[in-house]
């Protein structure tokens, strides 16, 4: 009995052990074997063993004491580089990650556009690309084409092939059953409930796919690369078109049932009514001032949002609308005010529930935070007493895509020695 638990557990522990080794030497740059005990707390024979494997299997790298880990790569297959003996002794073995031996995919299904990315071990991105749908009601058999296409370009463009992908991470702004389905609305997101994600890619990619709702790998994002680093209890509210929260609690993400973090209750709340975000409400909100003041309902024919838009208010941007209040456009500074009174009103109730840390304010216009946090901290306050510290992200629209490279990364390092 005894021999058979250890024949059947023995696998799992060495991908256990290989897993801490991959995540630590992502994490840094060249690593002793002193280093990695400290950091996994695993035996130095432990140590040398796992990575003796990922050296034959091409994921990790030994270095020249001293070296850079770029210059001082053993070649797969070669035997282990080692230095000679100085007065203190044999220098300490160096370990490295090989980034490149292989690569993850990320793919963000937008509201209003995709964003799809090649990444190395790293997550550093290595191609990338983003395409706004062609209209807002586009069916998702023609999304997850549009998508499959990218993918196929981006591997073009990087000079790879598909098998060196070992998985993909995808985003979508809906909820995401354990069996790989949205549950989206039909009016929002046609024909997407319908298809399990995880096999989006298909015939053309066989790659496994990872599917997550936005939010919450946009709270995993900030967390690993953004403003949250180091913070164990933060909502990361995502306000492009429509308001979503990604929460973590003590250091965990909270998926509930599936839905934790979805926003429907905003129908009830006063002064807010439905889940419109930042991105879409500031966008709209400039079109129909801009409208007024070519009108002449309003004073300021010459204002900053009418200059940026070039007189035509279908082209107002929410950027446009940012950038003529960060001027000082009365118009815009309304627009902004009103669009975050309204958010404040809807974070204020989650803020109250979740206590969090730190709140993040993600997914919105680009480079938007100097404009929009001093007047959503000074509406939030108003409404609430215990304030979270507030922060942009420092991923932009971005979070979503970076979420789901870290998701692919995941899998990628769990399955690496399967």
């Amino acid at each position: 009995m005894s021999a058979k638990r250890t024949a059947a557990t023995a696998p799992v522990l060495r991908r256990i052990t290989g897993e801490a080794v991959l995540r630590v030497l992502a994490a840094g740059d060249q690593l002793t074997a002193g280093d990695l005990i400290a950091a996994t707390d695993l035996s130095r024979p432990t140590v040398h063993s796992v990575c003796d494997e990922l050296i034959d299997r091409g994921w990790v790298m030994e270095t020249e004491p001293g070296a850079t880990a770029s210059a001082a790569a053993r070649p797969h297959g070669h035997p282990h580089v080692s230095a000679a003996p100085n007065a203190g002794g044999r220098p300490s073995r160096r370990y490295a990650l090989n980034a490149g031996a292989g690569l993850v995919a990320g793919i963000d299904l937008g509201a209003t556009k995709i964003s799809c990315c090649l990444a190395d071990l790293r997550g550093k991105i290595i191609a990338e690309a983003t395409e706004p749908w062609r209209d807002e009601h586009v069916g998702a058999p023609e999304r997850l084409r549009i998508a499959r296409r990218i993918m196929q370009d981006l591997l073009g463009e990087a000079g790879v092939g598909a098998g060196k992908v070992l998985a993909a991470g995808m985003a979508v702004p809906a909820p995401v059953t354990d069996d790989g389905h949205a549950v989206a609305l039909e009016s929002y997101l046609p024909g997407l409930a319908a298809l399990d994600l995880r096999t989006a890619l298909e015939p053309e990619f066989t790659w496994p796919v990872l599917v997550d709702n936005d939010a919450n790998l946009a709270v995993l994002a900030e967390r690993w690369r953004g403003a949250a680093q180091g913070v164990d209890n933060v909502v990361v509210l995502l306000a492009g078109e429509r308001l979503g929260a990604g929460i973590c609690l003590g250091g965990r993400l909270v998926r509930g049932a599936g839905a934790a973090g979805e926003m429907r209750f905003l129908d009830l709340v006063e002064g807010v009514g439905n889940t419109d975000a930042v991105g879409g409400m500031c966008r709209e909100l400039g079109a129909i001032a801009t409208a007024e003041i070519i009108a002449g309902d309003r004073p300021g024919r010459a204002s900053a949002l009418v200059e940026l838009c070039g007189g035509k208010p279908g082209d107002v941007t929410a950027e446009m609308v940012v950038e003529a209040a960060r001027r000082g456009d009365p118009a815009a500074v309304e627009v902004v005010e009103v669009v975050m009174e309204r958010t404040a009103r809807a974070a204020a109730v989650v803020s109250t529930l979740l206590d969090p840390e730190l709140l993040v304010l993600a997914g919105g216009p680009a480079g938007a935070g100097d404009v929009l946090l001093p007047v959503f901290g000074r509406q939030l306050g108003r409404l609430n007493s215990a304030q979270p510290r507030l922060a942009a992200s420092a991923l932009g629209d971005h979070a979503a895509l970076v979420g789901a490279v870290r998701s692919a990364l995941d899998h990628a390092f769990e399955h690496l020695l399967d």
